[in-house]
């Protein structure tokens, strides 16, 4: 078929999915319950629209890197920082898991969201690679979209959950499910009580497929469907082939959707779900049409609702999850060394129900012991906290940590104890950050000269220089601050520093001196180390690459991708 008309009925079904999703909006406002009926438990309309954007960057990111998102090639790693940049900007916690096959890295992306109960686990995955010959728009960015879409609506609304909150999008499924194998047998089923798979939702010619490993699991997709007069069948084609088959080998419940691949349409599934008898679910499965063209956007619209309504009905529920804060009151205190002194700890309710919460102590100096009573109290609740030192604690400040630990999580305070009773003496500490710089001749860089009062009152510090080399000149702005402040060192070059690693001396004088240090590396001609991921760079830093020189222009942590020939934002050629 001509894309041009593949492409039109494409935006006409998505018309009609707009128009039919207004109406509803519109027959909803106008029936919608009082505010005080359980709304907490609807689960969310996912926009369609904003899945089809963040298909169009899969689209546009395989564009630019040779036609596919390939796990181990630049175009899946620009895909797994579109989606992490997503979700750390929304609050999500990611990990980026490594792993080697076939003689490259690749990647899998973990994303936990911080709220709700530390266990068990719920997790959601998607595999983000296709295959070398296509962009997989399909197989599987309208998984992958769908997923990064429910997990930035979980965001927004911040449903209370009664599991802890996992989702992956997984590298080298393409190559054989290596990833999420990878990541099961390095103990990641641990604590995953359920696991949901999506890999392919929107197939052009799509079946409406559920998995039946778990029937309790099926029923949630099956009644989600039946309320949209959609029949499903039972998934057979992808058995075995996707995610989800690690997790259930590991013991784990796992379910999922799918809209079909290779296998060929009958005439009573067509009869059922409409489109084209003894036709394949997908005419471009892993091949090189599998582009933004090759979506169904009513079976990507129905499925991305259908896990949503899942994910709800499983992991949501309309009680406020338990919560607790912690607090000491008063959080300081000066004794004599074999003497004593109280405060006391308080528990608040911040949300759900009562808790018992356990109270200890950590950090107490040397011949110092922390007593509770009660040891133990129920949400909201106090205790009297009394900390008595001996004859041998050692004069100094501490900081000891109070702790409580309940169903829900541990929480800490913290109470300053100084032992000694005398005025301590005024002093200060000093750092540089970053204490490494690298420069061309006749280049310069800059660094933060940070101070911190460590005892008594905060002072005038005054800063200067030493061991610059050659030709070198070092300021501050300002050259004098009162500890607690900081300054910004600026190490200017000159076309005649020699070449070299150098260590320059900061001096600070105030009651006392003290110094820290700065290596500073003066680059001889246009050579660098060679570039390599993960490591930070700071401005000024020179680098190798492809036998190229390249000078940081604007500090970073370097990820691949991010070579400097593709970030010139990043990294100037010299």
């Amino acid at each position: 078929m001509n894309p041009k008309v593949k492409l039109g009925a494409v935006a006409v079904l998505a018309a009609v999915a707009m128009a039919a999703s207004s109406v509803a909006s519109a027959t909803t406002a106008a029936a919608a319950p009082p505010a005080s009926t359980k709304a907490a438990l609807a689960a969310p309309d996912l926009s369609v629209s904003n899945i089809q954007a963040h298909l169009q960057q899969f689209q546009s990111i395989a564009n630019s890197n040779g036609g596919n998102r390939s796990s181990g090639s630049a175009g899946y790693t620009a895909s797994l920082n579109y989606v992490k940049n997503k979700l750390e900007a929304v609050g999500y916690t990611t990990q980026t898991q490594s792993f080697s096959y076939n003689g490259r890295t690749h990647y899998n992306l973990i994303a936990n969201w911080p709220s709700g109960p530390a266990s068990p686990t719920f997790m959601l995955g998607s595999h983000l690679d296709s295959v070398t010959a296509g962009p997989g728009i399909n197989d599987n960015g309208s998984g992958s979209a769908t997923l990064l879409e429910l997990a930035l609506t979980i965001a927004n609304l911040k449903p209370n959950l009664n599991k802890h909150l996992r989702l992956a999008w997984w590298g080298a499924e393409e190559l054989g499910l290596v990833g999420s194998r990878y990541y099961v047998q390095n103990g990641g089923a641990s604590g995953v009580d359920t696991y949901l798979n999506f890999d392919m939702t929107a197939s052009p010619n799509p079946g409406y497929f559920v998995y039946d490993d778990v029937p309790a699991i099926q029923k949630v997709f099956n009644d989600y469907y039946a309320s949209k007069n959609i029949p499903t069948e039972i998934e057979t084609e992808g058995d075995g082939r996707s995610d989800h088959t690690a997790f259930k080998n590991a013991g784990v419940k796992v379910g999922g959707v799918f809209t079909g691949a290779e296998t060929r349409k009958t005439s009573a599934q067509a009869a059922k779900w409409g489109g084209q008898a003894n036709v394949a679910f997908d005419r471009c499965y892993h091949s090189s049409c599998d582009t933004i063209s090759n979506i169904n956007v009513t079976a990507l619209d129905v499925n991305a609702d259908a896990i949503a309504n899942a994910v709800w009905k499983l992991g949501v529920t309309d009680a406020p999850s338990n919560d607790y804060s912690l607090s000491v009151n008063p959080s300081s205190a000066t004794v004599q060394a074999g003497s004593s002194t109280t405060a006391t700890l308080s528990t608040q309710l911040v949300s759900g129900s009562s808790q018992s919460v356990s109270l200890s102590a950590s950090g107490a100096p040397a011949g110092t012991t922390v007593s509770f009573s009660p040891s133990t109290v129920s949400v909201p609740g106090s205790s009297t906290v009394t900390i008595a030192t001996s004859a041998s604690t050692p004069a100094g400040t501490y900081n000891i940590t109070l702790n409580g630990s309940a169903a829900s999580g541990t929480k800490s305070a913290t109470f300053r104890l100084t032992v000694g009773g005398q005025p301590p003496t005024d002093d200060y500490s000093i750092s540089v950050n970053p204490s490494s710089l690298s420069v061309q001749p006749g280049a310069s860089a800059t660094s933060t000269v940070s101070t911190q009062t460590t005892s008594g009152n905060a002072q005038s510090v005054s800063l200067s220089a030493s061991g610059a080399p050659s030709g070198t000149t070092v300021s501050f702005s300002p050259a004098t601050v009162t500890s607690g402040g900081s300054s910004t060192v600026t190490v200017a070059t000159s076309a005649s520093t020699p070449a070299g690693t150098y260590t320059i001396t900061v001096n600070a004088s105030g009651t006392v001196t003290r110094t820290a240090t700065i290596t500073l590396t003066v680059n001889g001609g246009q050579g660098g180390t060679e570039w390599a991921a993960w490591k930070p760079y700071a401005v000024g830093d020179v680098v190798t690459y492809s036998g190229s020189s390249y000078r940081c222009i604007q500090a970073h942590t370097a990820y691949p991708g991010w070579e400097p020939p593709n970030v010139p934002a990043l990294w100037q050629r010299l």
